[in-house]
């Protein structure tokens, strides 16, 4: 047995004989017409107990990472999430009142004020003569016509087209851009701006501000009232317009005030440096506390994003989505001179589609878990990426993908819930205010 295990090196694999041990010793003894208990077994080395691998590399670590407004949210009691590094709120109240709790937060926004606390984006500044070139380049979006005080939307692709990430990018200056990403993406975002950047002579710098600066969403049809208290910036519809920039001292704190709206309803986010984050965190909940003002969660934004169809990178699409088929074909620019991707969505743009994603409403009071298979005579043709129940509407909506031949509005969806087959129907427009009225009012 021990010439055996030298010459096939049996039992010196991960295992360390402690799965092929008993295994080898009787093909050993098969072959040797010998018994088991004659054939006996290698000599055992320590470790000779089970030991777990965690014991052998370490303790398990996880890396935190806190809002400067980390406290606050503690003392408003809200249950914590884990996102990445970061600690969220997921919602304001009691760990076994979710439900109430996210109808309220979101009631709060839609018909009143609420604030959210956004420090986890990612933030970067991207400034010199030639940063219109490099955001040319690397967004999907043509960027270097956005005129200062201007905001745009706009997702990165790789050179296989793929959605890699999403965010915004306002104009402070000619030569100077303020730009977010995703949560989990800045590292990485910032890693793929350099390596474009890396290969020209082009004069850029690129700032990772993230740490530095704290962000909150204000949003509402009162958030115009809550701000106008803190900042003598004109907050008018026609001054400051949706998809705009502006600079602004809110509480008496320097900041970036950008309207835009992920949640769909009139509101702003604002960046300021993370030291004021307790400081302005209370002075937005005592302004608008005449008109109670809420905080809410991520669980909250989700539902209200949902409403608007307004899709989350890496959750509603995956490694092989690109912007046709997830529905963003407004967001590339195919006349530009290039953008990275721009070849292969060129050819997705000659080819007929796989797969679209698109938005759906249930026919009744179920509501699907996140990644329920979408079923057509008992074969799955697609799956639900995010899902929730739409107090506005009554009943679930979500986004889900599916083939392309099943992606007209009003077709009839079927999908597994709670051991039936509920139904669902397409819709092309956002859930909730589909002309996008309240965002620009």
């Amino acid at each position: 047995i021990e010439t055996l295990k030298r010459y096939t090196t049996v039992g010196m694999g991960p295992c360390q004989g402690k799965m092929c041990q008993l295994g080898s010793i009787g093909v050993c003894a098969q072959q040797t017409g010998r018994t088991i208990g004659e054939t006996g077994r290698t000599t055992s080395r320590p470790p000779t107990k089970p030991v777990s691998l965690g014991a052998l590399a370490g303790a398990r670590h996880h890396p935190v990472r806190r809002t400067p407004m980390h406290d606050k949210h503690e003392e408003l009691g809200c249950v914590w999430m884990d996102l990445g590094e970061w600690k969220r709120p997921l919602y304001y109240g009691d760990a076994h009142s979710k439900q109430q709790a996210v109808e309220e937060e979101y009631w709060a926004v839609r018909k009143r004020v609420g604030v959210i606390d956004l420090s986890t984006l990612g933030k970067l500044e991207v400034r010199g003569k030639d940063a219109p070139k490099l955001l040319d380049k690397v967004y999907t979006s043509r960027l270097s016509d956005l005129r200062v005080g201007r905001s745009r939307y706009s997702v990165i692709c790789d050179d296989a087209g793929i959605i890699l990430d999403d965010g915004t990018i306002s104009r402070l200056a000619d030569d100077r851009f303020f730009i977010t990403t995703t949560t989990g993406n800045i590292e990485f975002v910032q890693q793929w701006f350099e390596w474009w950047l890396a290969e020209t002579d082009w004069c850029v710098h690129i700032t990772n501000v993230t740490g530095g600066l704290a962000a909150v969403n204000v949003a509402g049809p009162k958030a115009r009232d809550t701000l106008a208290k803190l900042t003598e910036r004109n907050l008018g519809s026609r001054a400051f317009r949706y998809m705009r920039c502006r600079r602004a001292e809110v509480a008496g704190v320097p900041s970036i005030m950008l309207r835009i709206g992920f949640v769909g309803e009139t509101g702003w986010e604002i960046h300021f440096p993370a030291e004021y984050g307790e400081y302005l965190w209370d002075a937005i909940l005592d302004a608008g506390e005449e008109f109670d003002i809420r905080p809410f969660g991520v669980e909250t934004q989700r539902v209200l994003r949902l409403e608007k169809k307004h899709l989350i990178v890496g959750v509603d699409t995956d490694a092989t989505s690109n912007v046709l088929e997830a529905d963003m074909a407004w967001v590339a620019k195919l006349d530009k001179e290039d953008f990275i991707g721009k070849a292969a969505t060129l050819q997705a743009q000659n080819r007929d589609m796989r797969e679209r994603l698109v938005g759906f409403e249930m026919r009744d009071e179920a509501v699907p878990e996140d990644g329920t298979a979408i079923v057509r005579n008992g074969r799955p043709v697609g799956r639900v990426t995010s899902s929730r129940y739409s107090p506005v509407n009554g009943r679930a909506v979500g986004l889900a993908w599916v083939s392309q031949d099943m992606a007209a509005d009003g077709q009839a969806l079927a999908m597994p819930v709670n051991g039936r087959l509920a139904r669902a129907q397409i819709v092309a427009n956002p859930f909730y205010d589909p002309a996008g009225k309240k965002l620009r009012a």
